[in-house]
């Protein structure tokens, strides 16, 4: 087994290793680290039935509960169908890629937010359909540091009312909104990482919201480097695994969701953001 980092920033490739079945204490903590150095680590070439997909991550720890209970695969409910056939139609009528709409970690809605966020390619469009990352430990970094104390006294209010791809049925099963610092401790690496889902966000504490969503808007404006992303070209069986307690993710709009784009995803608990 190998591992060879695909930018100076995040994101590696792990080569040599097969996921099928229970992986050994050596390679886990080997893929285990590796997602802590690197943030996004890619696994290329797995051919994971359900089953499988959710017996290999549930080495991880225990998958969490999805929030689209109607796209939710029926023997497996830890896994999520995300098919861009099946997304939001925007105001002109138009199907959405979802995830595209801002930079963001997944699942701050929830009280203890998931540690990992797995992505595994099933379908793809022939051309397109790619993920972007940032490090969120670099965006941080490059706040000044008046800018950064200030930043990192604030708290987010987030609820899951705020996110348009949410159904009813599933709103009010996220109904109590979550408290979450906009700067987060990662507890294994001690390091500090701008923490935010805007399209989640209800407001920053003591804020309204369009004053918080101006204060979200030009931080990530002034803290996303182009230059720095890790741009993931899927291709399929890819299984991506993402520290989202390190990472802002975002899919690029370079396809045409009605061609058929499908992902399952799954997600793996965390704790309390600090």
């Amino acid at each position: 087994m190998t591992i060879k980092p695909m930018s100076p920033f995040l994101g590696a490739e792990i080569e040599g290793v097969n996921l099928c079945g229970t992986l050994s204490s050596e390679v886990f903590a080997a893929i285990n680290n590796a997602l802590l150095e690197h943030i996004v680590v890619v696994v290329r070439g797995q051919k994971l039935s359900p089953k499988t997909y959710v017996e290999v991550m549930s080495q991880f720890g225990v998958p969490g509960k999805q929030s689209h209970s109607e796209e939710l695969h029926r023997d497996h409910p830890e896994i999520w169908i995300i098919d861009s056939r099946n997304s939001e139609i925007d105001a002109a009528g138009k199907r959405m890629v979802f995830g595209s709409e801002c930079w963001h970690t997944d699942h701050t809605h929830l009280q203890k937010p998931p540690k990992l966020t797995s992505l595994y390619a099933v379908r793809l469009p022939e051309t397109g359909g790619d993920t972007e990352f940032a490090n969120a430990y670099r965006l941080y970094g490059r706040l000044s540091a008046k800018r950064s104390e200030t930043v990192s006294k604030l708290y987010v209010i987030y609820g899951a009312d705020r996110h348009l791809t949410f159904r009813e049925a599933d709103r009010d099963s996220f109904s109590v909104p979550s408290r979450h610092p906009l700067v987060r401790t990662h507890p294994e690496t001690g390091r500090r990482a701008l923490y935010i889902h805007p399209l989640k966000m209800q407001s920053i504490e003591g804020m309204t919201t369009e004053e918080s969503e101006t204060v979200v808007n030009e931080l990530l404006e002034a803290t996303i480097d182009l230059s720095e992303l890790y741009r993931h070209q899927w291709r399929l069986g890819d299984l991506v695994l993402i520290d989202n307690r390190a990472c802002l993710h975002k899919a690029a709009r370079d396809y045409d969701p009605t061609v058929g784009r499908v992902m399952h995803r799954m997600i793996i608990e965390g704790d309390r953001p600090v």
